[in-house]
């Protein structure tokens, strides 16, 4: 199996070099400070799932383009306790690449698990329902995740924001060496336990 690297720390402080970056940030973190985050890393293509405010602050501040949007539906709604805010039952996901880089995204490489036409059939829809019992309160569906990561020819992906490392079990998944990285304490710990089974295939923890 490929190697799975798992690091406690700033992200801003661990630049990598990979084919993709596959990351979910914090929705509150502003978008000047995602892209000093994300220009630490030797990147051509990237996977944000994000809100849509996140997005168009980001977007200016670096030169990634847009190749296509997707929404993550995530079915179940956030009950906010916000009621200047609704609640949101879906991210905005975008897949953006270097300026003059090629596409990696192969819509027949991988029959999504939400699609049942064996065709190459890939909605801009991914259904990602959040499982309740998942002990990460912001846990990605795993098989949605894999879905994704799996319809681009990549060799390498990091995620510099761990979070319930869904990044690191899609790419378990699919044989892809992942990078993760985490900064809080707690979730880097629940991160660790969670995949602590990866030790047998090629594991690294960098505390």
């Amino acid at each position: 199996m490929a190697q799975t690297t798992l690091i406690h720390g700033d992200a801003l402080d661990f630049g990598r070099q990979a084919d993709m970056i596959m990351t979910d940030p914090p929705y509150d973190m502003s978008g000047t400070q995602l892209a000093k985050i994300i220009d630490q890393y030797d990147c051509d293509h990237m996977v944000l799932l994000t809100t849509m405010k996140q997005l168009l602050d980001f977007l200016p501040r670096t030169n990634w383009k847009l190749a296509f949007d997707f929404v993550w539906d995530g079915v179940m709604p956030k009950k906010s306790k916000n009621y200047m805010q609704p609640n949101y039952v879906h991210q905005t996901g975008v897949y953006l690449t270097k300026p003059g880089v090629k596409s990696v995204f192969d819509r027949r490489k991988r029959q999504r698990s939400d699609v049942f036409e064996a065709n190459g059939y890939w909605p801009t829809i991914l259904r990602a329902p959040r499982n309740q019992t998942q002990s990460h309160g912001h846990a990605k569906n795993h098989d949605a995740m894999t879905d994704l990561l799996g319809s681009f020819s990549v060799k390498s992906v990091v995620d510099m924001f761990g979070g319930s490392g869904s990044t690191a079990f899609a790419a378990y998944e699919l044989d892809i060496p992942v990078t993760v990285i985490e900064k809080d304490a707690d979730t880097f710990q629940l991160i660790k336990k969670n995949i602590r089974f990866m030790s047998a295939y090629g594991l690294e923890v960098i505390e």
